[in-house]
């Protein structure tokens, strides 16, 4: 004969975080039998939540405007775009973050171009994908952002992206979601 487990009591929610439909948030069962008698959950494969990504930098002046010598007076275009497939996107929703970064070759700083805009001017802020699944930020960079030394310089540039979701790309309590990033390659920035 088998004795069955002792429950433990249950808690008495708070009836100010009650839902009309009687749920209730709560932080954890810890405490509660719940972990012998759970059964995992099989989540949906690949083929229902997939991502692709590309960032580039455009010289929206030059004949060639993906050209990888850029002048420094003239203004720059950075695209990114996240293209997701699958239905669980739909579920999901949050603030898109993207950047590049930029390492020079001999002299010269390294920045995230984040640091030379305005805050949060390369976020896409609430971002829901029951309404979109094609996520296009392009920011247009003043003339004379990009530092550039005597003869020009090159950098090795890298663009990445996160989304967050429960807060948003700057605050330390969001939950990240999703991330990726990608190397774009050497450019030179000249006068």
């Amino acid at each position: 004969m088998t004795t069955p487990a002792t429950l433990a009591p249950a808690t008495v929610p708070d009836p100010d975080t009650v839902a009309e439909n009687g749920s209730h948030p709560v932080e954890s069962w810890d405490n509660d039998d719940w972990h012998e008698a759970r059964t995992r959950v099989e989540l949906p494969s690949e083929h229902h939540l997939r991502a692709y990504w590309h960032a580039e930098i455009l010289d929206e002046g030059a004949k060639n405007k993906h050209t990888k010598i850029i002048e420094r007076r003239e203004e720059l275009l950075v695209r990114f775009r996240v293209e997701l497939k699958g239905r669980l996107w739909k579920c999901i929703d949050g603030d898109w973050c993207f950047n590049l970064g930029f390492t020079p070759y001999g002299d010269g700083k390294r920045f995230n171009l984040s640091d030379l805009l305005t805050p949060g001017e390369l976020d896409y802020k609430d971002w829901e994908g029951c309404r979109t699944e094609c996520i296009e930020k392009c920011v247009t960079v003043p003339c004379d952002t990009i530092p550039e030394g005597y003869c020009g310089t090159v950098y090795d540039v890298a663009a990445w992206f996160e989304l967050h979701c429960c807060g948003d790309c700057r605050d330390k309590d969001s939950t990240l979601a999703v991330s990726g990033f990608e190397k774009l390659g050497a450019y030179q920035f000249v006068r």
